[in-house]
């Protein structure tokens, strides 16, 4: 019991945590909404964590589910448009899904940094994504580091097996998201 009580207050003090829900719903016409939110402390500061997050080009570094992106065009700094190629393989079966974004960065310094990266699905004929919403918050915390706020909502016509497909998705999703904060957290400058 010393034990565990000793682990918690470690953890706590160094105040690293991270939350996530995955919320999935099959419509009648079947396709998907997946709402995913995830929450965590980086030991960076908000403008490292908001570089690396918008290097699109090296975005897979932190997500092993990218096999590729491409920026379509880039209007200014602040907004790009994107297409990844999403890998996934299960045993031998691997599928590729592609998903179309217009992605909007920009940071808000007023007293306090944070950071946004908003994303909204293009919808596309090689996407099986229709629509949908993603929104990074990068807000600093008491410490030198920062908190990365993730929430994704999005509409796609994907098949998953009956039975395990669901959990197989959730759990690829959490393995992504684990190691999204491991990586950010790992990064050396």
């Amino acid at each position: 019991m010393k034990k565990i009580i000793m682990i918690f207050i470690i953890f706590q003090s160094l105040n690293a945590y991270s939350e996530s829900k995955i919320f999935h719903e099959k419509n009648q016409d079947g396709t998907r909404n997946f709402d995913i939110e995830f929450i965590f402390q980086s030991k960076n500061n908000v403008r490292q964590n908001f570089d690396l997050l918008t290097d699109f080009l090296k975005i897979h570094r932190f997500n092993p589910s990218v096999y590729e992106t491409e920026i379509i065009s880039r209007e200014s700094k602040e907004k790009t448009v994107l297409k990844t190629t999403f890998r996934n393989c299960v045993h031998f079966f691997c599928r590729e899904m592609i998903m179309y974004e217009s992605i909007l960065t920009y940071c808000i310094d007023d007293q306090i940094l944070s950071c946004v990266i908003k994303a909204e699905v293009m919808p596309n004929d090689e996407s099986p994504v229709f629509s949908g919403n993603t929104l990074w918050k990068i807000s600093a915390s008491q410490s030198n580091g920062s908190k990365v706020y993730y929430k994704s909502e999005f509409t796609a016509d994907i098949f998953l097996p009956p039975f395990f497909g669901e959990s197989i998705f959730k759990k690829t999703i959490n393995r992504n998201l684990d190691f999204l904060e491991n990586s950010l957290n790992n990064f050396y400058f």
